[in-house]
């Protein structure tokens, strides 16, 4: 039995390692005593992972989203490249920002994990021109998250049924809660027989990626949290949050910017195909027509959205025409999607195959039980060879 150590970012760490696992696994103490952050301190260090020392051998490390100085065999994962700098300003950051980086070259990190191909191409474009990069890229591989597959059956949808949708997700505009809201407006005006649930804090506005910093220019949509065909949920405990998505039919993730989405895998799980955009990682984990549809945006040639602007941008009249027009654009789609869906004279056997299809990409990519076996292997050969 290995015991291995768990560091870095929890929130990433938890659907990326064994659930079950036959080693130990030791959640490590961040230092000093977790108030305050590195990055406080001096900023770059915000890549690298401090802790206290832990009492007792161990033999492996797995890091997420960080980077450390040790002689253990360690493992790093990632969900994009940023871990690896935080906009270097001076010289002294940038020899630091090399220095940690360089670290990933050395022959005890045993292996660069990336949750997704797309941020295996994020990671790949940003350390192509390194000097070690001929070290780095063979250690890269893509695993995806894991979760435990909760049903052995695909679901079935009634003709003439009611159909439910759910949005998930706290930043209510980058996440397309928006987008949801604005498709429950449309569909009431149609008569659509369709009830959108919606589960967010509503967090929205500056500091959230794409969204528009003035949170005041988002009031009216929240005010169509009030319309008869929306149930809004707030704040659930995750139990509660599954069991919505067993009672959905699909999920609504029309989202603007997303790295990963996990909700999406938890309704996998549960039989719940899902409809999304194709950015990010998205696109690799919802096929149009066999787990889900694909709402379509323009994209960058890193998958993100191509009109999303940064920085004082952001601030403009232009960009809130932008963003808006790009919810307009996805609520429209979304609508036609699920028009087409209502229309079709074989949706029953239709919804059973995308139902199908969701299940079987939880089962194939991500099926706990498989990975569990992968990892420990992973840390079991790490620790023979240290």
């Amino acid at each position: 039995m290995v015991k291995v150590i768990i560091g870095g970012q929890q929130h990433l760490s938890v659907p990326n390692l064994p659930r079950n696992s036959q080693h130990t696994l030791i959640r490590s103490k961040t230092f000093p005593a977790g108030k305050y952050p590195i990055e406080k301190v001096w900023y770059p260090l915000g890549s690298f992972m401090p802790w206290q020392p832990v009492s007792g051998g161990y033999q492996v490390i797995h890091t997420f989203n960080r980077i450390i100085c040790t002689n253990k065999p360690w493992f790093v994962t990632f969900e994009d490249h940023r871990f690896l700098y935080r906009d270097p300003q001076t010289k002294l950051e940038e020899v630091t920002y090399k220095f940690l980086n360089n670290r990933l070259a050395l022959e005890n990190c045993k292996r660069i994990i990336a949750i997704s191909d797309y941020a295996r191409l994020r990671f790949m474009n940003w350390v192509k021109e390194w000097d070690v990069a001929s070290k780095i890229i063979g250690k890269v591989d893509v695993i995806h998250p894991n979760f435990a597959v909760r049903v052995n059956q695909h679901k079935s949808y009634q003709n003439k049924e009611n159909l439910q949708l759910i949005f998930i997700g706290n930043h209510i505009a980058r996440k397309g809660g928006v987008v949801a809201l604005r498709l429950a407006k449309k569909a009431a005006k149609l008569g659509l027989p369709i009830t959108i649930h919606i589960v967010s804090e509503l967090w929205c506005g500056f500091g959230v990626p794409t969204d528009f910093p003035d949170a005041n220019r988002y009031a009216e949509d929240l005010k169509l949290l009030d319309l008869n065909n929306v149930v809004f949920h707030n704040i659930i405990p995750n139990a509660k949050v599954l069991e919505l998505l067993s009672q959905s039919h699909f999920q609504l993730m029309p989202s603007l910017m997303d790295t990963y989405g996990y909700s999406i895998i938890e309704g996998f799980s549960v039989g719940t195909p899902a409809i999304t955009t194709n950015v990010c990682a998205l696109s690799e984990i919802v096929r149009h027509g066999e787990n889900g549809y694909v709402l379509e945006l323009p994209l960058d040639k890193l998958r993100h959205w191509r009109n999303w602007l940064n920085g004082e941008q952001t601030k403009t009249e232009e960009y809130w025409e932008i963003v808006n027009h790009a919810y307009d654009d996805l609520a429209e789609k979304a609508l036609q999607q699920v028009q087409e869906f209502l229309d079709r004279s074989d949706k029953e056997e239709h919804y059973e195959s995308l139902s199908a299809g969701a299940l079987a990409q939880v089962i194939n990519v991500h099926d706990a039980e498989k990975q569990n076996e992968l990892f420990d292997n992973l840390y079991a050969a790490a620790a023979r060879l240290y």
